[in-house]
């Protein structure tokens, strides 16, 4: 993956599922939710060594989803053009091929004739063409449920695999990583729980999910035989709903005893929005505490090396977010937007502080799920074009950053995983400061000291350029002015920073702040 530390719709969870994420997620009316006068912010202190170095930047917003081929088509071309004009083209889109959201006639599988050797492609060329222009690389998500589920004979997988991957490649030459599965722990075992089905009576058990994926690698090969080394496929999966150690510990089990010379695994999986008890029931939504995401590297390899699989096969989380499903927190989703936004910047920072880890973005527009659209989409008047939501303007700020991560502190200001966060870098064109207030649907304010040392020497003498952007419940929102949608600069000042700066901001729920500093 060609990054610097280098979007599936939600399966259609059934009518108990949505009732379980619903009366988890909707966690009082919203009535009380309602804006009030904070008396007080809390002070929290960041603190910021310009003068050491932590590798380079990581690059979330450069790692994304479109949703499926049928996700708001029409729209998509603008989309492209607008995200790259924006300086959000991207190193890796995770695109879907075979999605069950999709009709027959959208799937990959059903475009291609093992008897002739051919594809038709033309259902998905626009889709696949558009993604190509706004990404270096595409992720294709290939699920094979019809062979999973029975209805197409096993020995026809392989050959499938192969044909579609040879002709896919042809045509679409940034297709690079193939993503076997999608959810195949929820769409072929959780669901079926949910609604009562005994455990062992499930399409799918844990045990049995390898003998679906040696026909990927096996497929991969034969189709990487005929590339040039630095165009070769690289193949992973199996997209698991969450780390559950129920699915992933078998599937490395059975990679691990597998004799295969051929056998691959060039990157591990699986999804950040929730996790289930035994029977599929009862979810724990990850935004009650998004912590619960900040060990799963070291987790992962731990279990990779007991099983003596090399331990820096990476992570791709290929789905993120705190709202899974049709979940929310408040029925009018004003306040979910910006909550998504301070969310997801948080699960880009736990994520980053771990070895080996790539968090994907979801999505650009959502096919059905408001919440998680970074380009606004539902409106009176349908698609807004050029538009970001809160969300979008996040990703904006995260790409104006600049390109090495030095330290940045925030001190005694967590309470659980609600607080102040902060995350600083530099290079030669200058420095910059992403931090906020990640609160969920708690209310607390802080007001921020921040204390720069060590200063690049670039910037200690003459003038510098000061610009300060935001992003909060009034700011940089459409939702609240569609006139100030775009990311709003709200303060442009030349300074003398010597060898030392402070900055004082304040911090509303949820609010966030870049901070950029350029010689003049």
């Amino acid at each position: 993956m060609r990054t610097t530390r280098r979007c599936p719709i939600r399966r259609g969870l059934g009518a108990a599922a949505i009732a379980a994420l619903l009366v988890t997620t909707s966690v009082q009316p919203v009535a009380a939710q309602a804006d009030e006068p904070h008396a007080s912010s809390s002070s929290a202190k960041v603190s910021v060594d310009f003068g050491s170095r932590q590798g380079e930047l990581p690059r979330p917003e450069r790692l994304n989803n479109f949703g499926n081929v049928t996700a708001w088509p029409k729209q998509r071309a603008d989309d492209v053009e607008f995200l790259n004009k924006q300086g959000l083209h991207g190193d890796v889109y995770r695109v879907w091929v075979s999605s069950p959201n999709a009709s027959a006639a959208d799937n990959v599988f059903n475009q291609c004739d093992l008897k002739t050797r051919t594809c038709d492609f033309s259902r998905l060329d626009a889709y696949l063409t558009e993604a190509s222009t706004v990404s270096d690389s595409l992720l294709i998500n290939l699920n094979p449920t019809d062979f999973v589920e029975g209805k197409r004979p096993m020995q026809d997988l392989e050959p499938m695999l192969r044909l579609i991957l040879q002709r896919i490649k042809e045509k679409y030459p940034r297709v690079k990583y193939v993503e076997a599965f999608n959810e195949p722990d929820w769409q072929f075992h959780g669901k079926q729980r949910q609604q009562g089905r005994p455990a062992d009576r499930t399409t799918l058990q844990p045990g049995d999910l390898y003998r679906f994926y040696e026909p990927y690698y096996e497929a991969v090969h034969q189709v990487n035989r005929h590339l040039r080394r630095a165009d070769r496929l690289q193949l992973g999966g199996p997209a698991l709903m969450y780390m559950d150690p129920k699915w992933m510990k078998p599937f490395l089990d059975d990679f691990a005893a597998d004799k295969d010379p051929r056998k691959r695994l060039d990157f591990l999986s699986y999804h950040a929005y929730l996790a289930w008890d035994d029977n599929y029931q009862v979810p724990t939504m990850y935004n009650g505490d998004l912590r619960v995401v900040a060990s799963q590297r070291e987790t992962l390899r731990g279990w990779l090396e007991e099983r003596r699989i090399r331990r820096d096969i990476p992570s791709y989380v290929t789905e993120t977010g705190i709202y899974p499903g049709p979940a929310y927190d408040d029925t009018d989703p004003k306040k979910d937007y910006i909550r998504q936004a301070a969310g997801m910047a948080t699960y880009g920072y736990l994520f980053a502080n771990q070895p080996d880890t790539y968090m994907f973005n979801w999505c650009v527009r959502h096919r059905v799920e408001e919440r998680k659209d970074q380009l606004v989409t539902r409106t009176p008047y349908g698609p807004a074009a050029n538009t970001f939501t809160p969300y979008g303007n996040m990703l904006l700020m995260q790409s104006r950053m600049k390109d090495t991560r030095v330290p940045a502190v925030s001190k005694d200001s967590l309470e659980g995983d609600n607080g102040v966060y902060a995350l600083a870098s530099k290079d030669r064109t200058g420095a910059s400061l992403m931090v906020w207030n990640w609160q969920h649907v708690n209310d607390r304010s802080y007001r921020a000291a921040i204390d720069m040392s060590r200063m690049p020497s670039d910037l200690r003498h003459g003038p510098v350029r000061r610009l300060m952007y935001r992003i909060d419940q009034t700011t940089s929102n459409y939702f609240a002015d569609p006139a100030k949608a775009e990311l709003q600069m709200v303060d442009k000042r030349i300074i003398r920073p010597g060898r030392t700066h402070t900055e004082i901001v304040d911090l509303p729920p949820n609010a966030i702040y870049l901070i950029v500093l350029e010689r003049v």
